[in-house]
């Protein structure tokens, strides 16, 4: 790869590579620098149409009913489901993905341990992903992980490839620069530095963009990464059997960069 600034690829494992990555992965939220753009995984239109296919009916039987019991009733029925769908939303809006000046930092919490710097993410593995609620029926998934910060109603993300901040066993694992693959990567079991996170958001893309634009202004080589993230978008399925879209990312795989292989 080249360009101004270099992305963290370890050569194999020896001292050098493991002292580098430590490096990384010592830096915290402040070491990202100030926030340029924060997004949320607010639901899509899929959702809002259901929701309210759900709820106004209930709502329109607690005014057209003649007797008061029954408008009690529906009113009621009514203010349940509107309760179910704000609490769906609310987890949704209350994940935040902040692009800052030197990295990502994601999740609810306003000191978020969660950061991926620039230097871990690869702009070639990078991509737009529909029906992102489905990530769970891949193989080798769990229902649900710390790299899905979308919300329960969230129906697309920004997949991309970057350190695996959220689990920190990794890092008293001997061997863990050398090894091949990860083992199950939605579970606690992990033994490569790099993970897929998935960013919730209606507009997938605007993040893309964004993290785009604060890498190149960092000095990264990522010109054309919402591109690339657009066009090798994916349509997960419902019964998807041994399709992989995410293949792992060990330890030593090089950087594709945006002039990569593909994804499959």
């Amino acid at each position: 790869m080249s360009g101004e600034r270099e992305f963290l690829e370890l050569g194999g494992p020896d001292d050098a590579s493991l002292d580098r990555l430590l490096a990384v992965a010592d830096q915290g939220r402040q070491d990202m620098g100030a926030v340029r753009a924060t997004f949320r995984s607010w639901p899509g239109t899929v959702f809002w149409i259901l929701a309210a296919v759900v709820v106004l009916p209930w709502g329109a039987l607690a005014v057209a009913l003649p007797e008061a019991q029954g408008r009690i009733v529906a009113a009621a029925v009514g203010c349940t489901f509107l309760l179910f769908v704000a609490l769906l939303v609310g987890v949704g809006v209350a994940e935040r993905h902040r692009v800052c000046e030197h990295g990502l930092v994601v999740g609810m919490r306003t000191k978020s341990p969660f950061v991926i710097p620039w230097s871990t993410i690869d702009p070639g593995r990078v991509r737009v992903v529909r029906r992102s609620n489905l990530l769970g029926r891949l193989p080798g998934r769990t229902s649900s992980s710390p790299h899905f910060r979308h919300g329960a109603a969230s129906g697309t993300a920004l997949a991309l490839n970057g350190l695996d901040s959220a689990l920190g066993g990794w890092r008293h694992l001997p061997g863990v620069v050398e090894v091949t693959d990860a083992v199950r990567p939605g579970s606690r079991a992990r033994r490569t530095p790099f993970v897929w996170w998935y960013l919730g958001s209606r507009h997938p893309e605007r993040i893309a963009r964004a993290v785009e634009d604060a890498m190149v202004a960092d000095g990264y080589p990522a010109q054309d990464l919402t591109d690339r993230a657009v066009a090798q978008g994916c349509t997960l399925r419902l019964n998807p059997g041994t399709w992989e879209p995410f293949p792992p990312r060990a330890g030593t795989d090089p950087v594709h960069g945006v002039d990569g292989p593909p994804q499959p």
